[in-house]
């Protein structure tokens, strides 16, 4: 099985109608939040979230060697309060060939004045390098720079993408995406620049590369002008990042004036098939769709259902692995989380019962196992739990120890 490529997607839809775009950061309580999970490409896992306490919020790191038992936590930023908590813009960790950490953070007081921070890990998440801002213009007017997702590719060069606002004037109804590349393992970043445009602000990115080194970028748009219709649409660059070719996944027509606050989850299997699976609000039936793709992005599949239970599935997170894609969500309406193995031709093999007052889950998978990881709001506290492939889905989920 090829090591797996990274698939992320948790997804939140606000329905409220809006006159403007806006969207806020969580008033968190003490405690942990915002999961997310890394394969460390030898059958174990990273857990990465962030902790608040005493009204400050870091960045702490976990490994397990099964995906049970976690590791004492250790740091990741190096100056005390760098991380912010936000349900829609975890903290990212990609993993290198070399097995070299990257992790990527949003931080900042508010959705207008934020930075787009990283840091490198050289041996396995002791210790990490004193972070660095990726985004050029930190020292000039505030601006909004969220919702980062990172890759690597087979020969470690790593790719750091964000929602950028900084040239976003009144008026406007979206953002841009940026982009900044490192060619040696992390030390150093090319510039950041510009390489999407008319970006719906407030939904995440996911970004990925295939086996040949195609880089993908997933995001919900919005027209500068008509309707404002909220497609997924995936861009595919074949030149290292140099330019993108953008394509929309499905064309749901979805029209609403505010926040969906729910990007796209994007993975792709060992085979280079790529599965998309996001939010829509549009017709009678709202919830989660996915697509696929056999020629590298250039054409989607009709989209389908992705869970015929499900009510309001939003907030998912798809990662390929052993027998499909495995995919994790949480439901507004019954207010749980749920996961499955999807085969994207047949579709839901294998589902768990849903777990009630948890939600933004994560997923990663190592060899024959996947392991999940999501947050307990009520209690201010994640939770993770461990599959082995085929997975015995319906046992109960394990808390933090």
């Amino acid at each position: 099985m090829r090591k797996p490529t990274r698939a992320l997607v948790l997804l939140s839809c606000c329905f409220a109608v809006a006159s403007a775009q806006t969207h806020k950061h969580s008033s968190a309580k003490n405690g942990k939040h915002n999961p997310f999970v890394a394969s460390d490409n030898h059958g174990g896992f990273y857990l990465l979230y962030v902790e608040r306490a005493n009204d400050k919020n870091n960045l702490m790191l976990r490994h397990s060697t099964d995906g049970r038992v976690f590791s004492a936590p250790s740091r990741v930023n190096n100056i005390d309060g760098d991380a912010m908590v936000r349900n829609e813009n975890p903290p990212k960790l990609a993993v290198a060939p070399n097995g070299e950490l990257y992790a990527c953070w949003g931080m900042g007081a508010s959705h207008s004045e934020g930075n787009i921070r990283f840091a490198r890990s050289t041996n396995g998440g002791k210790t990490f390098s004193p972070a660095i801002t990726l985004n050029s213009d930190a020292r000039k007017k505030p601006a909004g720079h969220a919702f980062q997702s990172i890759a690597v590719d087979k020969h470690g060069r790593v790719y750091v993408v964000w929602i950028d606002e900084r040239n976003k004037k009144p008026g406007d109804r979206g953002a841009d995406i940026w982009m900044a590349t490192s060619e040696n393992a992390g030390k150093t970043f090319s510039p950041d620049r510009k390489i999407l445009s008319d970006i719906c602000e407030c939904c995440r990115t996911h970004t990925a590369v295939d086996s040949a080194g195609r880089l993908f970028v997933a995001y919900r748009t919005v027209p500068r002008n008509g309707p404002m219709h909220r497609d997924i649409l995936v861009a595919r660059s074949d030149d290292g990042g140099k330019s993108f070719t953008a394509k929309a996944a499905s064309q749901d027509v979805w029209e609403i004036n505010g926040c969906p606050v729910a990007g796209p989850s994007l993975s792709i299997d060992s085979k280079d098939q790529i599965t998309v699976v996001w939010f829509t609000g549009s017709d009678d039936r709202p919830g989660l769709y996915y697509v696929t793709s056999t020629d590298h992005g250039a054409t989607y599949s009709t989209r389908k259902w992705l869970d015929a239970d499900q009510k309001v599935g939003k907030h998912a997170q798809a990662i390929a692995c052993s027998g499909g894609v495995f995919v994790a969500w949480d439901d507004e309406a019954q207010k749980s989380t749920s996961w499955g193995l999807l085969d994207p031709q047949k579709g839901m093999l294998q589902k768990s019962a849903p777990f009630a007052d948890a939600s933004y889950p994560t997923v990663a998978a190592s060899n024959d196992t996947v392991v999940i990881a999501g947050m307990l709001t009520a209690t201010a506290d994640i939770f993770w739990r461990a599959e082995s492939l085929p997975a015995a889905l319906h046992s109960p989920l394990e808390k933090p120890r």
